[in-house]
């Protein structure tokens, strides 16, 4: 069962579509799905700081609603299919479908992935999609003298007792409480501001940074040398760009703002669009961060522009505590692409 906020989103849209109060009117919709609608909808009406957001996936709706009549169609039979399964790394849900549209909802969702960097730095790059690996720690990796250096200084100042001096042995004889326990305590270490410590993350955060972007461009690079056509990178584009294999509606809030957009299908994309290419850089940040740089170019005009997606590597459950993750984010609005016709015009 999907979180209730996606639910509500999803059915927040439907109800506006179908320009009705009453969500049961919506196709597919249960009794629980109903329920779970319902106690978020007055959740957020108690709520100051989420009751915009009901007015703003409303207004979302209505722009699809007007774009459909504007087009002919009658949203009489709005059918919700969120709560149908689909796999991990499918590009686009099918959340709402009527007539021969079909509606992808998105409240504030700029989080792409939150996997692991083996999945980010090495699989995509290598067009491997739909497989989770975790493999050896990412940190321990790719920048294993930084990070042991790192370690050493925590450990020094830690008032944590840790007989462990390699980084390795703490993972692999801790318990999972005293790394929580060192881990919180290396947190209070960055907030009393240690000069040791906050030196030795930097050089730790800009050498996975730098190591991270060059892991995935030799990876990239191997592909390109076996599959030398651009269209060979399409799978990793559609992916983040949420292209389709046919056109459909992306609708909802960017930013707690309303936004409805439609995107045409991929045949449509590759006749006005070429896609470059991707490049890594690292971003030297509080934490380690890596750029993606998307780049194209419109056939029509050769203008060529650039769209960046933000890679976070971190513990994921805190400093010292868990396998490093990798959440990717976008960093530009659906509005903004220039294969996207607005529909929400204010």
């Amino acid at each position: 069962m999907a979180r209730a906020q996606t639910i509500f989103s999803e059915l927040c849209v439907a109800v506006a579509i179908a320009d009705t109060v009453e969500v049961r009117d919506i196709e597919n919709v249960d009794t629980n799905s109903a329920s779970i609608y319902e106690n978020e909808l007055i959740a957020r009406k108690d709520s100051k700081q989420k009751a915009a957001s009901i007015n703003a996936l409303s207004l979302s709706g209505k722009a699809v609603r007007k774009y459909l009549l504007d087009n002919g169609i009658t949203p009489r039979r709005v059918i919700w299919t969120g709560s149908q399964s689909i796999g991990a790394m499918v590009a686009v849900a099918k959340d709402i479908e009527v007539a021969n549209y079909r509606i992808s909802v998105k409240e504030n969702a700029n989080v792409f992935i939150n996997g692991s960097p083996i999945t980010v730095f090495e699989d995509m790059p290598s067009g491997i999609f739909g497989q989770k690996r975790k493999g050896r720690d990412w940190f321990a990796q790719s920048a294993h003298n930084e990070f042991q250096n790192y370690y050493s200084v925590c450990r020094q100042y830690s008032s944590i007792s840790n007989q462990h001096e390699r980084v390795e042995d703490f993972y692999k004889n801790s318990k999972k409480e005293q790394k929580k326990l060192f881990g919180a305590d290396v947190a209070k270490l960055h907030n009393s501001e240690n000069e040791a410590v906050l030196r030795a993350y930097s050089e730790f955060c800009n050498k996975v940074s730098v190591a991270s972007a060059q892991i995935f461009n030799e990876n990239l690079a191997a592909f390109r040398s076996i599959h030398s056509s651009h269209n060979a990178l399409q799978p990793i584009f559609h992916y983040f760009f949420r292209i389709n294999g046919i056109k459909y509606i992306l609708a909802g809030t960017e930013n707690n703002k309303p936004f409805a957009v439609i995107l045409h299908a991929s045949s449509e994309w590759t006749r006005e669009y070429q896609f470059l290419g991707i490049t890594a850089s690292p971003k030297f940040a509080g934490q380690p961060e890596v750029l993606l740089s998307f780049r194209f170019k419109k056939i029509s005009t050769k203008e060529e522009f650039i769209f960046d997606l933000k890679v976070e590597i971190r513990w994921s459950h805190g400093k010292f505590c868990g396998n490093p993750e990798a959440k990717v984010y976008k960093t530009w609005s659906y509005t903004e692409l220039p294969w996207s016709e607005n529909l929400y015009l204010n």
